[in-house]
């Protein structure tokens, strides 16, 4: 039924362009993708002669604004403002925008500045405003608009030097406003900018800063440092921050300086609440047997759900089931009804040998989730899959391909400007009925945009359209490596859908790449051990280079944790090293258990997932479900499972 889904949507997809304008446009696709490229060597010839050739391709504007960019100090104010004007609410005009009223602050345009940028929330563009005002004297408020630029936690843009010698010429900065922005920065962590701001403060705001920047450097000198302070508001202050700082790396010293601490000021309850909770959430992390003790210990408004969670994880780890069912029944009723709490209830139960573990499990097994396959493997029953049909409405995806902002969206994303396709999208998506909404994620389906279809799909609330949810890409590439390195296809599925949501081109902030998130370093690694080609970080864009780089590295780790991939995946997200801290530093009980009480929400969160994904893959590949019992409860891995639907 899925791929007969699949081929209906195509068919459609292809009655619907065929004949139309998008049928006619792979030669303007090619010349701008080659404009495209000539830009990115800076070649302005190229870029004139193809916005010339393609007048009517919806994305030349792009090329357009591609050249006022690269000629930004040269080009007409009149004609870049009309530029900006006719395509506002394109995706390339915020940043072209910004790009010129930077610009034109660096050249000293301040009157075009004036007219055209004062209502930008840049922070170079505002210091060049307050620039401008300065020099054409316009005064009223001045002094408060510098000083919000100058509290920040932050050092600002060179750009603000002049605004700032002006502002402290007139006496700035003003009593207590030195401190300020050095409890500001403290705050942000930003402790080079701490330091040089000690030239603003006075000599007994200076004596605290130099306390603080040495208990913040090193938390251990507090107690050695405290006896020199006396009990007012900072000092109480400044204790209390040191002290909730170190409960996140030593949870016991903290406690033991605590103890010690609070004798010497009259902290208030407030602030004594805030210490002690801060050492028993991490007494807690640390899976201390005593942590449901401490927290028992904390005032009621301090116990709120992350105390009970934790209060849970620390009882579990050492097999207290009535303490961990306890925390469980002191959450709200909607957080009690979540999956994974629900299953943790009947887990307790279970040990407990209470009967009403058969009923929790059971209300529980018919989800198509992480837990709820749990629940199903405990109870030795299928697993339950029901999978939503969607139909296409070819009038209604007529009407959307005949929007001009869903076809560039759609173009943006044919000639791989994927960022500016996803922007362009987003524009799209708010103003499209529930409806439109389907038959858009449909259509991203139909051209592969798989990203998209997932999150438009979860937002209009289709979770069970597992095929378009779940899409099966690069599946022969996929197969074949996955047999060469001895890998379940099924979790390389599962890891790349949770990873990169099926997107050639995804990029993470800390510089993962591709389908299967390779950091750099690491593909190189890789590609060292196995023989396997790279020739560089933009390469792992490229499924055929992603993939066995990938799928080789998920072996080697495969083979260092002894095939388990709770540890596998674990690894892949947190790191090697961090894993073997993890099962050196806690209780290696229960896969479960090991699972949940992970100290990186992250990681805790992101094994789960990729598990549950691999078992949909499991049914994508018409498999019987084995992955997830096998990772998690081998105790209770049925066999003879398989997947079925029971509304």
């Amino acid at each position: 039924m899925a791929s007969l889904m699949r081929r209906g949507v195509i068919i459609a997809l292809v009655a619907l362009l065929g004949g139309s304008a998008w049928a006619d446009r792979a030669d303007e696709r090619d010349q701008f993708r080659q404009a495209w490229e000539a830009a990115g060597r800076g070649d302005q010839a190229a870029l004139r002669a193809a916005i010339d050739s393609l007048p009517d391709y919806p994305l030349t504007p792009f090329l357009e604004a591609e050249l006022k960019r690269q000629r930004i100090d040269r080009v007409d104010h009149s004609e870049m403002a009309v530029f900006l004007a006719r395509y506002r609410d394109w995706s390339f005009a915020p940043g072209l925008r910004t790009a010129w009223l930077r610009s034109l602050g660096r050249r000293g345009d301040f009157a075009e500045l004036m007219r055209h940028g004062r209502e930008a929330t840049d922070a170079e563009v505002r210091c060049w405003l307050l620039r401008a005002d300065i020099e054409a004297g316009v005064d009223d408020g001045l002094e408060d608009r510098v000083s919000a630029m100058w509290l920040v936690g932050r050092s600002q843009h060179d750009a603000c030097d002049s605004a700032f010698a002006w502002w402290r010429e007139r006496g700035y900065p003003a009593e207590g406003q030195g401190w300020t922005r050095f409890q500001l920065a403290m705050e942000s962590g930003n402790t080079g900018l701490a330091r040089y701001l000690r030239r603003y403060l006075n000599r007994a705001e200076r004596e605290w800063a130099e306390r603080w920047l040495t208990v913040h450097a090193r938390p251990q000198l507090l107690i050695r440092q405290v006896r020199q302070w006396p009990d007012d508001e900072l000092a109480r202050h400044l204790a209390s921050i040191t002290l909730q700082r170190l409960a996140r790396s030593d949870w016991d010293q903290a406690d033991g300086y605590w103890r010690l601490v609070q004798r010497r000021f009259d902290f208030s309850q407030s602030e004594r609440a805030s210490i002690e909770r801060e050492i028993a959430l991490f007494r807690a992390v640390a899976l201390n047997a005593d942590a449901p003790a401490a927290i028992d210990a904390l005032p009621e408004r301090a116990v709120d759900q992350q105390m009970l969670e934790w209060r849970a994880r620390a009882a579990m780890a050492h097999g207290d089931w009535p303490e961990v069912l306890d925390s469980i029944q002191r959450m709200s009723l909607a957080e009690q009804g979540q999956g994974r709490w629900r299953y943790w209830r009947g887990r307790a139960l279970a040990a407990m040998n209470r009967p009403e573990a058969l009923v929790a499990f059971g209300s529980l097994a018919g989800e198509a989730t992480y837990h709820g396959f749990l629940a199903a493997s405990r109870l030795g029953q299928d697993f339950n899959l029901c999978e939503e049909e969607l139909s296409v409405d070819p009038a209604r995806q007529r009407r959307l391909m005949r929007d001009a902002e869903f076809e560039r969206a759609l173009e943006l994303f044919q000639v791989g400007l994927v960022s500016h396709a996803r922007r362009t999208w987003t524009g799209v998506w708010r103003r499209l009925s529930a409806e439109e909404r389907h038959q858009a994620a449909l259509l991203a389906a139909g051209f592969g945009w798989h990203d998209r279809t997932i999150a438009a799909l979860g937002a209009v609330g289709a979770m069970r359209a597992y095929p378009w949810r779940f899409p099966i890409v690069e599946k022969t590439r996929v197969m074949a490596y996955s047999e060469r390195w001895q890998v379940d296809p099924a979790l390389v599925y599962g890891l790349m859908r949770a990873e990169s949501a099926m997107q050639p081109d995804a990029l993470s902030p800390a510089g993962a790449r591709g389908l299967l998130q390779l950091m750099p370093t690491t593909a190189g690694a890789v590609a060292r051990r196995n023989g396997l080609p790279y020739n560089g970080q933009g390469e792992l864009m490229d499924p055929a280079i992603n993939i066995p780089l990938g799928i080789a590295h998920l072996a080697e780790l495969q083979e260092r944790f002894d095939g388990q991939w709770i540890y596998v995946a674990a690894a892949y997200n947190a790191g090697i090293n961090a894993v073997n801290r993890w099962l050196d530093d806690r209780p290696r009980t229960d896969p479960d258990i090991w699972l949940e009480t992970l100290p990186f929400f992250e990681t805790r969160d992101y094994v789960p997932r990729v598990l549950a994904f691999a078992t949909i893959y499991e049914w994508q590949l018409q498999r019987s479900p084995q992955v997830l019992a096998g990772n998690i409860l081998p105790g209770h891995s049925n066999q003879a499972a398989r997947f079925q639907c029971s509304e």
